[in-house]
């Protein structure tokens, strides 16, 4: 037989709980929906960069890329045409001075060097032929002069005698005339032998010239042609790195075709290219360090090129000690160049695409850091990192500096 079930007192109580429960969380979630901002746009905050102004000294710093490079560059061209017979060295090879690196062949030019040599031998030989011949005539013309000149002494010897005796009527007067006409005839053979020697010793100073002349001519082709050979090998005129090698095996050559180029790396400096707008702060003197991404090395600005190309400018950095593992010519290289120092002013981390002393639009975030509002504010100078704030900020506030994207037109964002 079926019992009627008496309901408990609890279960009473029970379904009103759970509705009061509900109604509860309705009114909360209503509250919370009430309270959310529907209208600003959301930006998720870990996506941004986030900057607090300071107050103190402030470093301007511009920053630059470049490259490593030599002050002693040799550029290696063909001076005589040929053909590549080898180019073994590479770019990238250190080399010495006097150290082969291409080869050019030519036969024509190694046949007129053999020739010119030829040539100058045989003029050799002949300008010494020549002389033997010219001082065995002197020698022979000495001879008679001094013959002649014995012969005019023992005239004059008996021609003296003659006359004594004569004085003594011992000879005739016939005699005494015959001994004084035989002097005078050797007198004037000894005159007439010395001015055949004098213009004979004159004719071998010519003759030997006009030869001397001659081997010095075909001496200074010999030269040319030897020169020409010897520039078929393309050597090191500097110690160094082979920085190009422009040339292949079996190319022909004429003079003046780029063959490659050799730095030293004992002396090199860096060449930054600066922003045109930033190279203005820039001046020779000023400190830089050069990152070289195995070390840093500090130097100084040596030169600011006055032009400008493609939006940059030119500085030369001398570099001070010694410089980090792995550095050569051409060596991509960051430039931190130290341009001055600010003293108590307000500064913050630079925002993107900004120029100096100018007024600009930053988001700036509200004590709570919820919301960031578009603001404007007056820039100073502008460092690598950090701008000069003039107006608008003080020291705590917080600005947005990284890149705005979709939310620039928004005049307030809300941070997530």
């Amino acid at each position: 037989m079926d019992r009627v079930r008496e309901k408990s007192k609890a279960s009473h109580f029970k379904r009103p709980a759970i509705i009061a429960a509900i109604v509860v969380a309705l009114i909360s979630g209503g509250v919370t929906l009430a309270n959310i901002d529907f209208k600003t746009q959301r930006v998720d905050r870990t996506t941004l960069s986030i900057e607090t102004v300071q107050q103190g000294t402030m470093e301007v710093k511009v920053g630059a890329n470049g490259q490593l490079l030599s002050r002693h560059i040799e550029e290696l061209a063909a001076r005589v045409p040929g053909r590549v017979a080898t180019a073994d060295i590479k770019p990238g090879a250190v080399v010495q001075v006097g150290q082969t690196l291409v080869e050019l062949t030519n036969p024509q030019l190694i046949a007129s060097a053999e020739e010119a040599r030829s040539a100058w031998e045989g003029a050799v030989a002949e300008l010494r032929a020549a002389e033997a011949d010219l001082q065995t005539n002197v020698l022979n013309q000495e001879v008679v002069l001094t013959q002649i000149r014995f012969n005019t002494e023992k005239a004059k010897a008996k021609a003296v005698a003659d006359e004594e005796l004569a004085k003594h009527g011992l000879i005739s007067n016939i005699e005494l005339n015959r001994s004084e006409l035989d002097l005078s005839q050797y007198q004037e053979t000894a005159k007439i032998e010395a001015s055949r020697l004098k213009k004979l010793q004159d004719n071998v100073q010519v003759q030997l010239a006009v030869r001397k002349s001659r081997v010095a001519q075909l001496e200074r082709a010999l030269e040319r042609a030897t020169s020409q050979a010897n520039d078929l090998k393309i050597v090191a005129g500097i110690s160094g790195i082979v920085q190009t090698i422009n040339v292949e095996v079996g190319q022909q050559l004429q003079p003046g075709n780029p063959i490659g180029r050799i730095a030293q790396q004992d002396a090199l400096y860096a060449e930054l290219k600066v922003p045109a707008r930033e190279a203005t702060q820039v001046e020779p003197g000023q400190k830089v360090v050069v990152d070289t991404r195995n070390g840093l090395v500090n130097g100084l600005v040596s030169r600011v090129d006055p032009g400008v190309t493609d939006g940059t400018v030119v500085v030369d950095v001398n570099l001070d000690g010694p410089l980090p593992a792995g550095a050569r010519p051409q060596l991509q290289v960051e430039g931190t160049i130290y341009v001055s120092q600010i003293p108590n002013t307000l500064y913050v981390g630079k925002p993107a695409y900004v120029k100096n002393d100018a007024d600009i639009s930053v988001y700036k975030l509200d004590d709570a850091g919820r919301y960031a509002t578009r603001s404007t504010i007056k820039a100073g100078k502008v460092s690598l990192n950090y701008l000069q704030v003039l107006q608008g900020l003080k020291p705590g506030d917080r600005i947005i500096t990284s890149e705005i994207g979709e939310w620039q037109g928004q005049d307030r964002i809300l941070l997530k």
